[in-house]
């Protein structure tokens, strides 16, 4: 404003002083000139010069602009090229970080954070802050009915640190609120920090963000939208496999009675008509047992294959617990060998019969097990064991203990929501227990985790 106020005062100062001047200093000069009509000369320059002021002044201004505000314009290029070039971004967690670094780096503010809406918790959840030194400042979860999410829901607007009160638990110094709309709906919000020496937002800036938010929002929507279609891609590809799972162990399944039914032929009757030397029959006999045995093992896995892998119909039958804990450590068995895993059962006396899909549970149980190999990668001692009790006549308690890790205490409460995991981004993707707990809830059932530290 200053910058502008003098300039306004330097080119209207000439635009009136160089007549006048002329008119005072140069009269004598100019009547020798143009005799009794000298007093044309100022007026004409007087209406040149004014007629020409405003250019100057909006060329002048330019100038200094251009140079004042040089890092705000390349700050608003680089947002703006941000607004178009995310919704090519489809990965939403790389897009979220791609935000909140672009801020920092190119605004230079002192941190950025984003919150996303997550229905299964209530709340807005912190996605991403950057540095991570400053994630001190914020709150894991916002909820929907805080005073900062109502207030940004009421003005539609972004909202400066003197708008937030400290019970919203997000310490922004002189920082600014981003919204992110989708018609009336607050997909998230963009925390920033202060500027370089606290300078203000300036009105340009607001139109900036007010952009980028725009574009923000489209991108979340187009990330969660291609997020979806991938998911249905998996789920089909997941049942494509288990049908052909399902129809690969039916054919493994034929050949395996065959080889069966003659060996068992060979041990019965030829091996009595040959009449070989008692102790060659004795090593034939063992053979035979031993090529039984392992025909009859690999038929127990191909059924606990086809237990797992046929269809779901969602009518629960009357089923035995004992049968899905066999069926599962058949499937299981060639992985806790693999994995170095000792695996035990514990099963009562008495049968135990429920009301239940023979396939879920035993996904349950796969999801259980699949946490438990990991837990324990780097474990001296790998075992695990499953046991199976009657709580009560009405219900029956099925526990998978490992020796693994453990488990933090502050992630048990949130352990079963979506998406949360102690994978690596590339190992995991947090739906396995969310999954098992809808399967269970189905059942009627309840599940829960109870976990220790291991030190070692």
């Amino acid at each position: 404003a200053l910058t502008r106020a003098g300039i306004f005062t330097i080119v209207y100062v000439l635009v009136l002083g160089i007549p006048l001047g002329l008119t005072g200093w140069g009269k004598s000069r100019l009547q020798e000139l143009f005799g009794t009509g000298w007093y044309w000369a100022p007026v004409v320059l007087a209406i040149i010069l004014a007629s020409a002021g405003p250019f100057i002044f909006l060329y002048l201004r330019r100038q200094a602009e251009n140079r004042l505000l040089a890092e705000e314009r390349r700050y608003q290029a680089a947002l703006r090229e941000l607004s178009k070039t995310m919704t090519r971004i489809r990965d939403l967690d790389q897009l979220l970080k791609a935000i909140v670094l672009t801020v920092v780096d190119t605004v230079k503010v002192s941190f950025a954070a984003i919150y996303l809406k997550d229905e299964s918790y209530k709340s807005y959840k912190l996605k991403h802050c950057y540095p991570k030194k400053e994630q001190g400042r914020f709150s894991e979860l916002v909820p929907l009915d805080a005073s900062l999410v109502k207030a940004i829901s009421q003005q539609k607007r972004s909202l400066t640190s003197e708008e937030v009160i400290p019970q919203d638990k997000i310490q922004l110094d002189s920082g600014l609120v981003v919204p992110c709309f989708m018609e009336d709906s607050l997909l998230g919000f963009l925390v920033l920090g202060a500027k370089p020496k606290n300078q203000m937002y300036t009105p340009d800036d607001l139109i900036v963000f007010e952009t980028l938010s725009y574009s923000t929002s489209l991108a979340i929507e187009n990330s969660q939208f291609w997020k979806e279609i991938e998911d249905r891609q998996r789920k089909a590809r997941l049942q494509e496999m288990d049908t052909y799972s399902y129809s690969l162990a039916h054919e493994i399944d034929n050949p395996m009675y065959i080889i069966i039914g003659q060996a068992q032929i060979l041990q019965k009757a030829l091996l009595k008509e040959i009449g070989l030397p008692a102790d060659k029959q004795q090593d034939i006999e063992g053979s035979l047992n031993f090529i039984l045995d392992s025909a009859w093992r690999v038929s127990g896995m191909v059924k606990a294959i086809r237990d797992f892998g046929s269809p779901v119909t969602g009518k629960f039958k009357p089923l035995k617990v004992e049968d899905v804990a066999e069926s599962f450590s058949r499937l299981y068995f060639p992985q806790f060998k693999a994995n170095g895993i000792t695996f035990a059962k514990e099963l009562p006396l008495e049968d135990i019969f429920i009301r239940g899909e023979k396939p879920e549970l035993m996904q349950v149980l796969v999801i259980l097990a699949n946490n438990s190999i990991h837990a324990m990668q780097y474990s001296p001692t790998k075992q695990i064991t499953l046991k199976l009790e009657p709580s009560n006549q009405d219900t029956v308690k099925i526990t998978l203990q490992d020796s693994g890790c453990g488990i933090k205490q502050e992630l048990l409460p949130v352990i079963f929501a979506p998406f949360t995991t102690t994978k690596a981004s590339s190992e995991g993707t947090g739906m396995g227990l969310y999954n098992a707990q809808k399967i269970i809830m189905r059942h009627k059932g309840k599940i829960w985790v109870e976990s220790e530290i291991n030190s070692n």
